[in-house]
């Protein structure tokens, strides 16, 4: 039987090593790409509850409170939401009334600056009745 079958102590270590490198060289992309999901699903959430509100009232929020106390509107049918989410980041989502759409807010100084308002992979939805359910916009 041969005796140079198998791995040696040292090549189990570098091999041990390599593993623990890419793995510690993986975990912020993931772990960005993994805010970023929640996010997004965060603001859809928040979108269809404003549809939802718009349903039943015939108006749109003016803040995102009005998603879960009764703004003594006629047509409000109870809460649309148990809470108003954080960002992943920790802070609000913004509502911008102007342009019908609820995303993460320009001056949110905790999220990476492409993710906000205006950012190149903006995470926001509009939320317009008329809009296509789930449109997404990633700028």
């Amino acid at each position: 039987m041969d005796k140079n079958t198998g791995m040696t102590r040292i090549q189990l270590i570098i091999l041990v090593t390599l593993v623990i490198v890419i793995g510690v060289l993986s975990y912020p992309p993931w772990a960005e790409y993994r805010k970023a999901t929640q996010a997004d699903i965060n603001v859809e959430t928040l979108a269809l509850a404003i549809k939802k509100y718009y349903k039943h009232t015939l108006q749109y929020p003016t803040s995102l409170e009005q998603l879960m106390t009764d703004p003594n509107i006629d047509g409000w049918r109870g809460s649309y939401l148990k809470s108003i989410p954080e960002t992943p980041w920790g802070g609000k989502y913004t509502l911008l009334q102007d342009q019908f759409k609820i995303g993460i807010a320009k001056d949110h100084a905790r999220v990476p600056e492409k993710y906000r308002v205006g950012g190149i992979a903006e995470i926001s939805r509009v939320y317009l009745i008329d809009a296509t359910e789930g449109e997404q916009y990633w700028w």
